[in-house]
């Protein structure tokens, strides 16, 4: 007899799935140790782990949607280029053979959500972020980690629980404000994509992040964010930064809760 464990309780087909997962350990910009790579696999390892029946919703995602595990992307250290291209060809891919399915993309870090924002063209980015991300260049680079929000132009973005940023990009916007940026994400234009830094939670909720920030949300506050992104249209997601290569971390079982939330909210 076989005896095998997956991550997940069944792992459907594509075709036949409500949700996919991609891993994408891309994480070849940074000058901090490039533990982002391993995000992809801690969260799994999370999800595994966790309890997957949310009771603030009364909803088991994992038992009431069928869910395929793509695996992760093939990715090119170094090329940021070769990866985008893969990324968005892969994203392509899945909606050809599946258009109703909805994404959920693991990272790897934060650079991977400009090619899937630019392949899935929502009207409306939800950015949860400790940083806006949103500088021209860094050390030269056009794209890295902090500049992948500077190239979607014609993208609306609301940026909620941004703490760390220049001089320059200083527009004297709170983003901290909870409750003003609900009504935003309340009024947002569809469809939405959402991105969670994991940089965004207080580093006493997520500790092992590529660049933690003090006096950051707490996991109610995001997941009252997520709650109202969800209210309207949202094409995919993806959770990032999770930066650690050790298996039952806190940061990756926040991730996993945050994912599981999130697709609380998808029927």
């Amino acid at each position: 007899m076989l005896y095998v464990r997956n991550s997940f309780t069944s792992n459907y087909d594509l075709e036949e799935a409500d949700v996919c997962f991609l891993g994408v350990p891309f994480d070849s910009t940074a000058l901090a140790e490039g533990n982002q790579r391993f995000g992809p696999t801690l969260i799994r390892e999370a999800l595994k782990a966790k309890i997957s029946y949310v009771p603030q919703k009364g909803r088991n995602p994992f038992k009431e949607l069928k869910i395929c595990d793509l695996g992760d992307l093939d990715w090119v250290p170094g090329s940021y280029d070769i990866t985008s291209q893969r990324l968005k060809d892969t994203v392509e891919s899945i909606f050809q053979t599946n258009e109703d399915v909805f994404p959920v993309f693991l990272g790897g870090e934060h650079l991977i959500s400009l090619p899937i924002v630019e392949k899935l063209e929502p009207r409306t980015v939800v950015q949860l972020d400790a940083h806006l991300d949103r500088a021209e260049e860094y050390q030269g680079n056009e794209h890295a980690h902090n500049t992948w929000s500077s190239k979607l132009k014609g993208t609306d973005f609301i940026r909620v629980g941004c703490r760390s940023y220049t001089e320059d990009q200083d527009s004297g916007e709170d983003f901290m404000d909870v409750q003003k940026k609900l009504r935003e994400v309340e009024n947002a234009e569809e469809p939405i994509y959402l991105t969670v830094d994991m940089d965004v939670f207080d580093p006493r909720y997520a500790p092992d992040v590529g660049f933690p920030e003090e006096n950051g949300l707490s996991p109610q506050q995001v997941f009252e964010l997520i709650d109202a992104a969800f209210e309207k249209e949202v094409v995919g997601m993806d959770v990032c930064e999770v930066a650690s290569k050790e298996l039952n971390n806190r940061t990756a079982h926040l991730a996993a809760k945050t994912v599981l939330r999130s697709l609380s909210n998808l029927y």
